[in-house]
């Protein structure tokens, strides 16, 4: 027995992999400023199909792969980043989405011909698949794509572990998520045994940072700020920042700001509220200790974990920091 799918998901779990056998043509694809979740389900999962002989795959990426986490893509494939797509495809698989928009590309498909299957861990996840794969208690959605392969005995060697070990490790902060679920070890296990190049993504993820990233969290850890008795942390970057740092929004992402106000002990809630891409404005979410985030991102129009959200909207970076510290007083002391 597959000890990483819960016993009610199990009979999904098999349709989805009789599915996945019955096709001829797959389509592979995730959100939007895909994350080493979303780029390690995506790639594991294809490079797993191409080594089972499923050789006619394509892959859609609105966003393509960011710099750095394009060590575990096949540099010979290429992607789709068309914003429409008039699918013919048997299946589509969109992997660590919480909405079909999420995606940002608009899947024109007829329905009777081409089944759409949503497989995803967010506990916001709007179930708009045709089959619905949610397992809001694994600690990434490369967990669910291991558990998937394991079960259908589709090829987990050294290259498609180190894929989904990417977003094992990157979505459960290191295996340092309140609440992980005993299934992310067994994941683990599962990968290390099949070979997964730990070093090589611990090295790209905490020594491989540009001076940009460095600027920007130095420029985090001199300009946050604590609310509601010092259990909120509150970090606002704006464009003229940035500019000023030579830094631009990927760097925020890979600088690390989003996680460290919770290394202060009484901190147990932070947000970060800074330029996102194409003009919008972004927040992130971050907490522990029980405090549900994800409640306060799903307000502001966004989504992903009890300990881990964010939202954008098209709105001054004055006025979203605004709102969401508002939020997030009330939710800790909702929570206290």
């Amino acid at each position: 027995m597959n000890k990483m799918i819960p016993s009610e998901l199990l009979s999904t779990a098999k349709t989805i992999i009789n599915k996945i056998n019955q096709s001829n043509s797959i389509l592979i694809s995730s959100h939007i400023r895909p994350d080493g979740d979303a780029i390690g389900s995506v790639s594991g999962l294809l490079k797993s199909l191409l080594k089972a002989g499923i050789k006619n795959i394509e892959v859609a990426l609105a966003d393509g792969i960011p710099d750095r986490f394009a060590f575990v893509w096949p540099s010979d494939f290429k992607i789709i980043q068309n914003t429409q797509i008039d699918s013919k495809h048997d299946l589509v698989l969109l992997l660590d989405s919480g909405e079909e928009n999420r995606s940002g590309i608009t899947f024109n498909r007829d329905k009777e011909l081409t089944c759409l299957i949503n497989i995803d861990h967010h506990a916001s996840n709007t179930n708009f698949g045709d089959i619905n794969y949610v397992d809001e208690k694994a600690s990434s959605t490369c967990e669910i794509i291991t558990a998937l392969l394991e079960l259908a005995n589709f090829p987990i060697d050294e290259d498609v572990a180190s894929s989904l070990m990417l977003g094992l490790i990157t979505d459960s902060r290191s295996f340092q998520n309140e609440g992980i679920r005993y299934t992310a070890h067994v994941a683990a296990a599962t990968l290390l045994k099949a070979g997964a190049d730990t070093k090589t993504i611990y090295t790209l993820l905490n020594s491989d940072r540009s001076e940009a990233d460095l600027r920007v969290q130095g420029f985090g850890l001199s300009n946050f700020k604590l609310e509601s008795n010092d259990k909120l942390g509150v970090l606002i970057i704006k464009d003229s920042d940035l500019k000023q740092l030579n830094a631009n929004t990927d760097n925020v992402y890979a600088s690390g700001v989003f996680n460290m106000m919770l290394a202060m002990k009484n901190t147990l809630a932070s947000v970060v509220v800074f330029p996102g891409r194409n003009g919008v404005s972004s927040c992130e979410f971050r907490s522990r200790g029980g405090i549900n985030v994800k409640e306060v991102a799903v307000a502001l129009g966004g989504g992903g974990h009890i300990p881990a959200s964010g939202c954008s909207q098209n709105i001054p970076i004055e006025h979203l920091a605004d709102k969401a510290i508002e939020l997030m007083k009330k939710q800790i002391e909702e929570t206290d």
